[in-house]
Order: C-alpha cells, then structure tokens, then sequence
C-alpha cells in the first residue's frame, strides 16, 4: 500500500490549479485533503509533538501557496464567525470532529460596521472528513480536546486582512493577521 504525502498532495493541488483555477479546483483539492488524512502516520511524520504548540506548518507550494497546516490537539477552541479574506480554505479532521458552521449575512455586507449574521447550515466533519470554504466564505469551528485537524489554505492567511464578526455587538471588523503576528 502507498502512502499519500504531504508532497505528493501539494504536486497534485498545483496540478489542480494549473488546470481549473482555484475556485474550480478547490472540491478536488478537498477530496485530495481526505486523502492525506488517510495517512496513518501523519502527526509522527510530519510534527515534532514534543515541540507542538497548537499548529504546525507541514507543507507550502512556492507555485501555488497552498500551505498545509496541522492545528488543534491537545486544547480544545472554538472561533467566532470570520472569513479568510482572499484565501480558500480546507479543513479536514485527522482525528476527532470539529463543528462547523457556515453563516450568511442578513445585512448590506459591508467590510466593517453594523453586521447581522445566521447560521446557513451547521454540521459535523469527522476524522477522515474534509469541508471547504471558499474566497469570502463566513464560517466557525468548534472542536474539543484531543482534536487535529488539517487546515489547507490557498494563499498565506497569516498575511492577510480578514473580517472577523462579534456576534454579541452585532459588528464586523477588519482583523489585520499580519499585525498580529508580526
């Protein structure tokens, strides 16, 4: 039996890409990403646990970046309703489940201001199973302890301008990642 890599899952994204563009391409990308969770021996291959502290970058194309990124384990989280800005993102349970949920705007969508959001469609992606969002996708997770997932995003999140929504307030504002991190 072969093993699905990290590698050989980044070379058929870029191929993916190359072909149908992201947006078209991100269901297959998604179906590829349950292939990598099917690696046995992912988290050993590819994280130092005895180093982890909640994510792990485990794979980048320079081509395409596309990064593959270990989260979660140890710690249970939870987010509030946010998108990424300009990147699709796949997530995909390597072990245990995460809730997700995908919301919809009931306001004029503007980037910052007075926001109004509803649960569109709220579900359970288990181990082995990967959901996808694309560009501007709102949505949140919630997923307990002992909990990894892999989160596959097209673009570098971490640089980016995303609108992150405060349910309570009822607002939308501009979380700067880069700022953060940097």
């Amino acid at each position: 039996m072969s093993t699905y890599t990290v590698d050989d899952f980044l070379g058929d994204a870029r191929r993916i890409v190359r072909k149908n563009g992201i947006r078209n391409g991100l269901e297959s990308i998604r179906k590829n990403t349950e292939r990598l969770l099917d690696q046995s021996d992912l988290l050993e291959t590819y994280v130092n646990m005895d180093e982890y502290e909640g994510h792990t970058v485990i794979g980048h194309d320079p081509e395409t970046d596309i990064h593959v990124i270990v989260h979660g384990g140890r710690k249970g989280g939870t987010s509030p309703p946010h998108d990424h800005g300009p990147c699709s993102v796949i997530y995909g349970n390597y072990t245990g489940h995460t809730l997700m949920r995908r919301w919809k705007r009931l306001d004029d969508g503007g980037s910052e201001g007075p926001a109004r959001l509803e649960v569109a469609r709220e579900y359970t992606v288990g181990a082995g199973q990967a959901t996808a969002f694309a560009e501007g996708d709102i949505h949140s997770i919630d997923y307990p302890d002992g909990a990894f997932f892999v989160r596959v995003t097209v673009g570098d999140v971490e640089k980016q301008k995303t609108r992150r929504f405060d349910l309570e307030r009822g607002i939308v504002e501009i979380d700067d990642r880069a700022a953060r991190t940097g």
